[in-house]
Parts: structure tokens; sequence; C-alpha cells
């Protein structure tokens, strides 16, 4: 399978793209462990684990601690353009959308976030921290805050984690739509975000900040994002001045 243009972990790359490329290996399908790949390929261990990083940044794996290291779905494809619930964008894929409630505290707003919402600095804050699965995997840890007069017309004991905190404000407001405003950035995911997206500690990542008005310009929510990058792929189309 090697060539002298060709390191020997690329082999274990090829040797994923080419199962999944012609039908041999499918989505949700659980790749055989490390050692018995590595005795399959006859490559060492060390080997066999630098390729299936490769495989796993590029988005043709998932490995899941405790569960083992599966063959990726289809990548999530988000339009930069627009935006639609979470719910509906794993439908779309044929897959069942859940959140994943991790806690729903007080908090003081700092500045920065204070300003974003357009409160007083050190105003409170209902932060609530979900995951949102699709299929039971992990596609982005969201973490809100939503202002104290929001959450007075919504309800403190809201079921959070039904669906995505936006929706349950736009409910309460009566509001038909929202507008967003976001900030999307390359990064490496830390350890917190990592582990509750259930990929290695330093894979790439992208971090997004977006505030929720409605259409009269009321602020609702400020939410920070951390998507897993192997399983994305975002597009945007644009028009050129000429």
């Amino acid at each position: 399978m090697s060539n002298w243009m060709t390191t020997r972990y690329e082999d274990v790359f090829a040797y994923i793209q080419a199962g999944i490329r012609d039908g041999a290996l499918t989505p949700g399908e659980r790749l055989v462990g490390e050692r018995k790949l590595a005795e399959q390929l006859g490559l060492s261990r060390e080997t066999v684990r630098i390729g299936l990083n490769m495989a796993e940044e590029s988005g043709l794996i998932v490995r899941i601690p405790q569960r083992g290291t599966f063959v990726a779905n289809p990548k999530v494809r988000q339009d930069l353009g627009k935006m639609v619930t979470f719910n509906r964008t794993v439908r779309d894929l044929s897959m069942n959308p859940a959140y994943l409630l991790h806690g729903a505290n007080w908090v003081a707003l700092d500045d920065k976030a204070a300003a974003r919402l357009e409160v007083a600095a050190g105003s409170r804050a209902l932060m609530v921290e979900v995951t949102g699965l699709a299929n039971g995997l992990p596609l982005a840890l969201y973490r809100s805050y939503l202002p104290e007069a929001l959450i007075a017309e919504i309800g403190e004991d809201h079921a959070w984690g039904e669906k995505a905190s936006y929706e349950f404000a736009a409910l309460a407001l009566g509001a038909p739509s929202l507008t967003v405003e976001q900030e999307l950035e390359a990064i490496t995911l830390p350890r917190e975000q990592a582990l509750a997206l259930k990929v290695r500690v330093g894979a790439p990542g992208f971090f997004a900040q977006s505030v929720f008005s409605t259409p009269a310009g009321r602020r609702v929510e400020l939410r920070t994002t951390w998507y897993p990058g192997a399983r994305y792929r975002f597009n945007l189309t644009r028009t050129i001045q000429i």
C-alpha cells in the first residue's frame, strides 16, 4: 500500500478513505480497535494512532471515549447566509436531534457581555448550557445568557433543553422571527469543551458568538457556541462589487 511518496500513517488514512468511498465502511459503523487495525495493516499502533488522528481531523471518523471509533456521518453543511434551528439542521441529516441540559444558573454579566445585550454591567442573566446531539453524537456546545427581564416574561422554571433558548424567547415575546449577529473563529478546542463534545483536547473547532434580537431591536440572548471542526462545513455566498 505504501510508496516512496507517502508516510506509513497516511496509509491508514487512505485505507479508511477508500473503505468509505467504496462502501466497505458505512456511516455509524464501528471500526476495529487500534491493535487489530495495526495487525491488519502491518503497522505499529503508534502509526495507526497518528493515521486515525488524521482521519478524525478530516471528518472521516468519530472517536468517542469508552465507546470506540466510528465512521462519521456526513458533515453538517451550514450556510452562513441564513440560520435554521438545530433541530431542523439535524433532521435534514436524517438524524434525531436532542439537547443535553448541563445547567441553568444565574450569573452577573461582565462589562462586555452586558454591552452586547444592552443592559447595565453587573445585571443578572440566566446562563443556560446545553449540548446539541444528533443520534447521541455531540455536534455543538451552547452557552446562552438570557437577561433577567426576559426570564421574567419566559418563566425561570421553563423546560430548558427541550428546544433552543432563543425559540423560547421568541414564543414568549410573540416574535415571528429573530435577527442574529454572529462572529465565527477557527480555534483548537479547550479541554472542557473538547470533553463535552467527545473529541480530543486540542482538536480543531469553531467558536461562535451570537446576539439574538427581535425585529424591534430588543436583544434577547447572547450565545457562545463551540463546534467540533471535523463535523461541520460552512459555506457562504457573497456578491462581488466590481
